[in-house]
């Protein structure tokens, strides 16, 4: 942790609806850096603060783009750039994917390095080596597989029925048949619970 980068004098007063905006800013990132399981207090104050100045500079030149989203649009692109810089990997779309969130828990980054977390290269060479080797085996690994077709297994009533449904297919009278059997069978419920 160093000296801040800005100091109390280069502060402005913020009216209550843009304090409201930037403390909203600042649960979202906040929340990012804790899904990332960075736990330090001390440190997730100081990240969030230097990424909420990075979006208030920002925010010069699109203001009327939310604080919300700049600042998470910086969180997102710092730890990605900072993850691309350690593997020497470049990322897909700059973004840090589930494989590089992955590799940043199997290098135990949270429990043990998370002091240098964001911090300027040189970085210790265990980390350095624990991270490319996550984020190797974080990646997908295929399978060849093959689908045999197997026939469809009926109980007894379902083949009976898909047999009696194949007759009635094959032999237009027994179709006929059954529609008129089941027809006299109607009129005969019908008649008895309406007259009986």
């Amino acid at each position: 942790m160093g000296a801040p980068a800005h100091s109390l004098e280069s502060l402005r007063p913020l009216g209550d609806e843009e304090l409201t905006e930037w403390e909203e800013a600042y649960a979202a990132v906040e929340s990012y850096l804790q899904a990332l399981r960075i736990r330090n207090r001390l440190l997730v104050a100081e990240l969030v603060r230097a990424i909420l100045w990075r979006a208030f500079e920002r925010r010069k030149s699109k203001p009327e783009t939310p604080a919300r989203l700049l600042a998470m649009e910086e969180a997102l692109s710092v730890v990605a750039e900072w993850t691309q810089d350690v593997l020497d990997v470049p990322l897909e779309n700059r973004r840090l994917a589930a494989r590089g969130r992955l590799a940043l828990l199997l290098a135990g980054m949270p429990d043990q390095w998370q002091g240098i977390f964001l911090t300027p290269a040189p970085w210790p060479r265990d980390f350095v080596e624990a991270m490319r080797r996550s984020y190797l085996e974080a990646g997908p690994r295929f399978a060849e597989l093959t689908m045999v077709p197997k026939p469809l297994e009926l109980n007894a009533i379902g083949s009976g029925a898909a047999q009696w449904w194949e007759t009635m297919e094959r032999k237009p009278i027994v179709r006929i048949m059954s529609s008129a059997a089941l027809l006299l069978l109607l009129a005969l419920a019908g008649w008895y619970l309406f007259l009986g």
